[in-house]
């Protein structure tokens, strides 16, 4: 069985941040249909103790389908998969996106650059040229390309890099022709402003230990690559600016263009730059959503990865949310452990003070961190489930709507 963490972690359909009619929606397919009703029953439950229901849910069923409102969740079962549409509060939706890409709102900014945003046009522009240039290498020496598209890297992490190449030489890299299941030869970064500490250390020690063997930073607020091989830990080999290239051992008599990377649509069709023209940003202020909100554990699952990628390493899938301050961050802590402790149905722990005015409490499945204005929920999955669900996600026959028997 998956517990109901599984389906809000990974079902994120297209890993699309959408609200429709006030509800964002998950969805997660079986192989039988005894498995999913087995599996509707189970997250019923959690969800009634999760939303402290204790009146019985009523279960609409007819040919094909079952169907079940739970404080204002909807659930419904298809003959493959189930079908997810929870709540979230418009004006949560709303701000949660705003701080994606301010950068004032995350840490490991670079100097000169602790304010105002990064565009996501940009990081667009800059992840399609890499896909371009890595197709063409792969074209013209074999191997695999592929970006924002799932590996099972290790039994213990799961990643959606920006870029990745596979040499030709490597077999059994592929789940059902559709993910990936090894480490690849070479992983491409594009660095914006909720992810740059994360790809500066914790993403990359993960690569590291995977024994990704190149690594290439590129940052798009300097318009820089870092270029990194592993040798026994990651080292710099090289800094890039524009107008220089460099080569790449994967790829012999290959020069990369540094211009031709960060070539955008902004630079060509002779848009605004957001770096040089934008106005100063309004303070952030000490609240983002009114202190009397209620800000449930949906905002994790569905707004709680910046760049929806819905990663997990050291068998714990990560997400986090950025508040106005400390004191909001603490105040919706507080109410993040209630919806926990429903959830797993365990009594309140205490919320541990540690040093650099950092807060941490864990209940069951759920672990919960207060860093600054920034709150982090990892919950404990078993990554060698990983394969099992990418295999699971790639069988056409395990996404049947049942489109002819739809009442």
């Amino acid at each position: 069985m998956y517990g109901l963490e599984y389906a809000l972690f990974f079902g994120v359909p297209e890993n699309k941040l959408e609200l429709i009619d006030g509800s964002s929606r998950w969805a997660f397919p079986f192989s039988s249909r005894d498995e999913g009703e087995a599996h509707f029953q189970q997250w019923l439950e959690t969800f009634r103790r999760w939303k402290q229901v204790e009146t019985p849910t009523p279960v609409r069923k007819s040919a094909g389908r079952w169907r079940a409102e739970v404080s204002g969740i909807r659930m419904e079962l298809f003959p493959g998969p189930i079908d997810i549409r929870l709540p979230i509060a418009w004006q949560a939706f709303k701000a949660f996106l705003h701080t994606f890409n301010r950068r004032d709102y995350w840490p490991g900014q670079p100097d000169g650059f602790e304010t105002g945003w990064d565009s996501m046009f940009d990081d667009g522009d800059i992840r399609l040229n890499l896909w371009s240039m890595l197709g063409v290498f792969s074209s013209r020496h074999g191997g695999k390309r592929s970006s924002r598209v799932d590996v099972a890297l290790a039994p213990w992490a799961g990643v959606a890099p920006d870029s990745y190449y596979f040499r030709k030489e490597r077999q059994n890299i592929m789940i059902e022709g559709d993910y990936f299941c090894a480490a690849p030869d070479l992983v491409a970064e594009v660095l914006s402003a909720p992810s740059r500490w994360l790809d500066r250390g914790p993403r990359r020690e993960v690569y590291r230990r995977a024994g990704v063997p190149h690594l290439w930073l590129v940052e798009p607020a300097q318009e820089i690559v870092e270029v990194y091989e592993l040798r026994g830990h990651y080292e710099l080999l090289g800094r890039h600016g524009l107008g220089d290239s460099f080569a790449a051992p994967l790829f012999p008599g290959e020069q990369i263009s540094v211009d031709a990377l960060f070539e955008t649509q902004a630079k060509s069709k002779g848009w605004p730059n957001a770096k040089d023209d934008e106005e100063a940003p309004e303070p952030i202020p000490d609240w983002i959503l009114p202190p009397e909100m209620e800000v449930g554990l949906e905002c994790f699952f569905h707004l709680g990865h910046p760049q929806r990628r819905w990663e997990f390493w050291d068998n714990k899938a990560r997400s986090v949310l950025a508040f106005g301050s400390a004191a909001e961050a603490t105040a919706r802590l507080d109410h993040f452990l209630t919806e926990a402790c429903r959830w797993e149905a365990l009594p309140r722990p205490k919320i541990a003070e540690l040093a650099g005015d950092v807060r941490q409490t864990e209940v069951g499945r759920f672990q919960l961190t207060r860093r600054g204005r920034l709150v982090f929920l990892d919950v404990a999955v078993d990554g060698r489930r990983h394969q099992e669900i990418l295999t699971r996600w790639a069988d056409r026959n395990a996404w049947d709507w049942g489109e002819k028997n739809v009442e």
